[in-house]
């Protein structure tokens, strides 16, 4: 059988790394060996593992047909590890509660108002003020003086009719005093009707003193009476203005509660939306953080199936383990094996 050179590459995918695996005899065999027609006698297999732990063999030892040359068992019990954390992660997230809108008990509106007892107030309050100004009118409009004055002014007219009279008869007296030969019974009788016209005089004195007095007094009442007839009508004033003032700050409390009513409503709103929006936005982050996850989990299950054990094709030797370079905490590694059939065959000089 001629000499020949057979190279055979096997390229096996393992997630981050290969496996090449070539074989160039290096002896030639005697025509008396028996081999396989595609057992080569010599292999050379490139390994890449992330840990040295990863190979299984070791230099000398004897491997059997579909043993385990490599395994990278670290690197799945960390990518397992990854995984049930991925998966607990997921869990938990998909077993929490959903975030639910709470809605608020529906705020009633507020109730009617009236404000007639308030009006009925004022009404009445008004014909209160309405009478008082009346009665004062006509309290100042009716003079009680009048019978009062002409009974001073017709006094005064009798003093001095009284007076007037009085002198014309002291006069008169003194007249007939001067007179000689007059008898004596005129001068008695003129001093007679003096001393009359002085009592009419004093009378009428009197009368106009008494009438004078009498015109104080009602004066005096009436003042009394002018000065509490207005002050009812400044009590029956103020009683309307506060009447009015009820009536005004009724209408103010109730735009107050309208318009605190109305904000209320339009921040319980504003918060509802708010509260929507937050619990959909919580709804958005939980289906990304959910995506992410099985994104995640995808890509470690991926790199799972990418990891495989790398077995032994034939029986035979470890004869060379070489570590050819270190890149991205990868080893590549040189494995030689002599297979059991060469073992059995004496190379020729």
């Amino acid at each position: 059988m001629n000499k020949f050179t057979l190279q055979i590459f096997i390229f096996i995918l393992l997630g981050t790394g290969a496996i090449a695996v070539s074989n160039t005899p290096t002896n030639s065999l005697s025509k008396n060996s028996i081999i396989e027609a595609n057992q080569p006698k010599r292999l050379k297999i490139t390994l890449t593992v992330n840990d040295p732990a990863d190979l299984k063999i070791r230099e000398g030892d004897r491997v059997i047909k579909g043993q385990i040359l490599s395994d990278r068992d670290l690197e799945r019990k960390r990518l397992n590890r990854e995984r049930i954390g991925v998966l607990l992660t997921i869990n938990k997230i998909e077993k929490a509660p959903l975030p639910t809108l709470k809605i608020a008990p529906e705020l009633r509106e507020l109730p009617r108002i009236s404000y007639a007892i308030a009006e009925t107030e004022i009404q009445q309050a008004e014909l209160r003020f309405s009478q008082a100004q009346k009665n004062l009118q006509m309290a100042l409009s009716y003079d009680p003086f009048i019978t009062a004055k002409a009974n001073v002014d017709k006094a005064r007219t009798g003093i001095e009719q009284a007076a007037n009279e009085f002198q014309l008869q002291q006069r008169k007296l003194d007249t007939v005093n001067g007179l000689k030969g007059l008898p004596p019974e005129m001068l008695e009788h003129e001093t007679e009707k003096l001393r009359q016209k002085h009592s009419v005089q004093e009378t009428a004195q009197a009368q106009f003193d008494f009438y004078t007095a009498e015109y104080r007094q009602i004066e005096a009442q009436r003042s009394q009476s002018i000065g509490d007839l207005q002050n009812k009508v400044q009590l029956s004033r103020a009683d309307l203005e506060v009447a009015q003032a009820r009536l005004r700050q009724a209408k103010e409390d109730r735009e107050s509660a309208e318009y605190g009513h109305r904000i209320t409503l339009a921040r319980r709103a504003e918060e509802s939306n708010q509260a929507e929006i937050a619990i959909a936005n919580q709804k958005l982050d939980r289906e990304f953080k959910l995506s992410q996850l099985q994104e995640q989990l995808s890509s470690i299950e991926e790199k799972l199936n990418g990891i495989a054990q790398v077995k032994s094709t034939y029986n035979g030797v470890i004869k060379r383990i070489k570590t050819q370079r270190q890149a991205d905490n990868t080893l590549t590694v040189t494995v030689t094996l002599t297979t059991e059939s060469s073992l059995s065959i004496t190379p020729e000089n």
